[in-house]
């Protein structure tokens, strides 16, 4: 086999199992992320909040899209909560 084919055929390979990992593990990481969200906001009464992982570009990713009523001083203490989580990259709250 022609090297250059090997070379697509494990790039094409390696695309389809961490695709495969990434939906089956996703979904699972996701709700744990969002479970340690809730719980942020919870500790810090914010009974109105909402929680998002998904970005503008429609991607999931670990940084936590926050939103509801709160004044500053709690939405900077639920953002620094979220901030120690070892799973959740950032955290930034949005208007509705």
């Amino acid at each position: 086999m022609h090297p250059a084919l090997k070379l697509l055929a494990g790039l094409a390979a390696t695309v389809v199992l961490a695709r495969g990992a990434s939906l089956h593990q996703g979904q699972v990481m996701m709700a744990e992320l969002g479970q340690a969200a809730a719980t942020a906001m919870q500790a810090n009464d914010v009974v109105d909040g909402s929680i998002s992982f998904r970005q503008p570009s429609g991607l999931v990713a670990r940084v936590a899209h926050l939103s509801g009523t709160a004044n500053p001083a709690t939405r900077a203490a639920v953002i620094a909560d979220l901030k120690r989580h070892p799973g959740i990259a950032g955290a930034v709250w949005s208007p509705r």
